[in-house]
């Protein structure tokens, strides 16, 4: 079979089964720019590789997603996503709000420097954000996670939405609150006021597999399953399950490229803005005969403001059930501008 990658981008295909049990051939490219602080996008001379499974930020079962798989299949809408951390604009920050929008998507979170639940003379009450130079925007500093403190495992706990965060106690929790650190990213609506208070969590990376709101898509894996479709997909699995995007970042339209994107801290402080190259890849694939032009959607987008990078994946899926033998050309090229 030959393989032709006529972009700069990388190039990656698998094929999966869908929930049929159906052979489909996915193709992904991914694209690397940096964004330059005036917002002009420029192609990156070593093009970030296509992630095969996910890495995370420490032990798997315990930490958030670092970076995403990418080989699979195509995503229902396109997912948004910003990473990295937070600087803060000028000296003696405590707080601050990071405005993340992508076409017609956004999402605000607030970031504090380090606080703490103090003991006085009129109970609990949070202590003073530190200032702070940088704040990662990782899960775990948001609120959530396991309390598996009571002695009876029927009284454990966790906040599904974010089970590896801070704050989370379970109804009889033995953990106790004074000097425990509170959540450094906070949605604006919805803000710790006392001790102990669930909120949602609030951060714009993906969201691990086995959270809510994805894994109320997975489907149901019972013994009916196990007996009449294991290995393929339950009847009842969601699509939606593959979007690993925050609520509120996966669009309600796919991104086509040329969406203004922005990020704003605080005020106004700090301000990038640039537009989604639009390099419309398309891939031509062979199937014992002439070759089929499929136009490549854009699965997700990503802006790291550590490397201040934009990584974008574009994929397109194919029927290929019962005709892998005769799969003899995938080739991808580019249809539109780099910028």
């Amino acid at each position: 079979m030959r393989i032709a990658n006529e972009t700069p981008f990388e190039m990656e295909r698998a094929v999966v089964l869908d929930k049929r049990g159906a052979e489909t051939l996915v193709v992904v490219l991914k694209g690397t720019w940096t964004i330059k602080p005036d917002g002009t996008p420029i192609l990156a001379e070593r093009q970030c590789p296509i992630a095969a499974w996910d890495s995370f930020h420490g032990p798997p079962e315990s930490s958030s997603i670092k970076d995403e798989a990418e080989l699979g299949p195509l995503r229902p809408s396109t997912d948004c996503f910003l990473v990295g951390s937070v600087r803060a604009p000028d000296a003696g920050t405590r707080s601050l709000d990071v405005l993340f929008r992508a076409g017609p998507v956004e999402k605000r979170v607030r970031v504090f420097g380090e606080r703490r639940w103090k003991r006085g003379a009129f109970g609990l009450s949070a202590t003073e954000p530190e200032p702070f130079e940088s704040v990662p925007l990782t899960w775990e500093l948001a609120y959530g996670g396991r309390d598996t403190s009571h002695a009876d495992p029927r009284n454990h706990g966790e906040e599904a939405r974010n089970p590896v965060g801070r704050g989370f106690r379970s109804a009889r929790s033995e953990l106790p609150l004074a000097d425990d650190l509170l959540p450094q990213l906070e949605d604006p609506t919805d803000l710790i006021r006392s001790a102990g208070q669930p909120v949602k969590p609030a951060a714009f990376a993906p969201i691990g597999r086995v959270w809510e709101p994805r894994r109320g898509y997975a489907g149901t894996y019972d013994q009916q399953w196990i007996e009449e479709r294991m290995p393929i997909l339950p009847e009842d699995f969601d699509p939606r399950f593959h979007q690993s995007a925050p609520v509120g970042l996966t669009a309600p339209r796919r991104l086509e490229g040329g969406e203004l994107v922005e990020i704003v801290y605080g005020d106004d402080r700090a301000r990038l803005r640039f537009a989604l190259p639009r390099p419309e890849p398309t891939a031509y694939v062979s199937l014992s005969g002439p070759a089929r032009e499929l136009p490549m959607a854009m699965d997700s987008m990503l802006f790291d403001l550590d490397s201040m990078q934009l990584r974008a994946v574009w994929k397109v899926e194919l029927d290929i059930h019962r005709r892998l033998p005769e799969l003899s050309e995938i080739a991808c090229h580019l249809r539109g501008d780099l910028t």
